[in-house]
């Protein structure tokens, strides 16, 4: 029995389109010839009538071709008088050479195993992908998972599933991520990520989650900006603006870019040039930082800006930077382009940080600025008010050989 047409996603009904070939005409399908070449293009979509008489022309072995469509094949219906034949000429040949035998089955397995005809094949639906995103939107809410990190496996899943035809196989699984992998080794290991996550959570196959194979990808740690980069970039923006304001507690902190933008009002003391956090995820943790007395008038001046910009479009926040995140993001480049005349990645402004002040703190006491401390020692240790004091008096000796941080 052949699937609804409504089911069919479209990556599917192209294939079969391309499988077909010049078996069909554009009068069979009701439409032009210019919207036929769309159709194979990927341009246009192929509508429901058009897939039906796509079904109605395609062989068995047609649709054979296209992974989406094997498992609704009959093999009992398919099966004639030249198979027959064959299996009986196999079975004649395996008697008069026994020892060989076992080859041809392995060889066979594997030569049809490679064309994707051999194996269990999962039709996977739009239920199989909504549970996925529940399952990530369970782990955001509970802070395990950060909403960016969702909207890349979700995104990276569907890119997978669309050059598959919604259809996992171990054969045509590996031979998505090497071919990918061929062309772009970040985006294999993104898409690997994705698949693995989805089989071992909704699948739950084990065999197929075996065949997933891991890109071998090699990564080039890029360069953290200088410190003269990041503060003519600074000083170039307007003085107490958002963007300024944004750098500024990059710079300041070393805190990562999405924990910025995330942060409550209530985060930022300027009384204990303080920044609180105390974020924690299964794999990412932020406690708190400190920012430079320099920085107390520039974000004094930010908080009555974002107050008054507050009062005119008559709302309300408590997010410490209620604007729209690419906003700050093209302000800010965009002064790159002007002073330095290339761009460098927000997040390597951490690295930065990280960098200048392992020189002048103790490993364990970097480690709780930049959040990768054990909880328990920092709660033990590094939460009572004199500890916190000298770690900020550490901190301040640090800063104050950065130019754009120092009074």
């Amino acid at each position: 029995m052949l699937p609804d047409p409504k089911e069919v996603p479209q990556e599917a009904r192209r294939k079969l389109l391309l499988v077909l070939g010049d078996k069909v005409k554009p009068s069979e399908l009701g439409v032009s010839r210019s919207y036929l070449y769309k159709m194979r293009s990927g341009l246009r979509p192929i509508p429901d009538s058009v897939l039906e008489k796509l079904l109605s022309i395609a062989s068995d072995d047609d649709l054979a071709k296209v992974p989406y469509f094997v498992p609704y094949i009959s093999l009992e219906r398919i099966r004639g008088l030249d198979v027959e034949r064959i299996v009986k000429l196999a079975v004649e040949w395996a008697k008069a050479h026994p020892a060989s035998a076992k080859v041809l089955l392995n060889t066979l397995e594997r030569e049809l195993e490679k064309l994707g005809l051999t194996g269990r094949a999962f039709k996977i639906t739009e239920a199989h992908y909504r549970e996925f995103e529940f399952y990530l939107k369970a782990r955001t809410a509970s802070g395990d998972l950060s909403p960016e990190t969702a909207r890349d496996y979700l995104a990276y899943l569907r890119e997978a599933l669309n050059s598959l035809g919604w259809v996992l196989t171990k054969h045509n699984v590996r031979q998505l991520i090497r071919s990918v992998q061929a062309e772009a080794p970040g985006k294999a290991n993104h898409m690997y990520k994705a698949l693995k996550l989805f089989v071992k959570e909704v699948i739950q196959d084990q065999e197929l989650l075996a065949a997933i194979p891991r890109p071998r990808v090699v990564w080039r740690a890029p360069e953290a900006p200088s410190w003269d980069r990041i503060c003519r970039v600074l000083n170039s923006l307007p003085w107490g603006s958002p963007p300024h304001a944004f750098l500024l507690l990059l710079a300041s902190t070393g805190l990562r870019v999405e924990t910025v933008y995330g942060l409550p009002l209530t985060a930022l003391r300027l009384e204990d040039r303080l920044v609180w956090v105390w974020r924690l995820r299964r794999t990412k943790r932020d406690y708190y930082s400190f920012i430079p007395a320099a920085a107390v008038e520039p974000f004094r001046r930010y908080l009555n800006y974002r107050e008054e910009a507050l009062r005119l479009r008559g709302r309300d926040s408590n997010k410490l930077f209620p604007f729209k995140p690419r906003r700050l993001r093209e302000a800010i480049y965009r002064a790159m382009d002007e002073v330095l005349g290339y761009r460098f990645q927000l997040k390597l402004i951490r690295k930065r940080v990280a960098e200048h002040l392992s020189h002048y703190l103790s490993t364990l006491e970097l480690n709780v600025i930049m959040g990768h401390a054990p909880r328990e020692v920092v709660e033990k240790h590094y939460l009572l008010r004199d500890q916190m004091e000298e770690l900020r008096a550490k901190y301040d000796r640090a800063m104050e050989k950065v130019p754009c941080l120092r009074e």
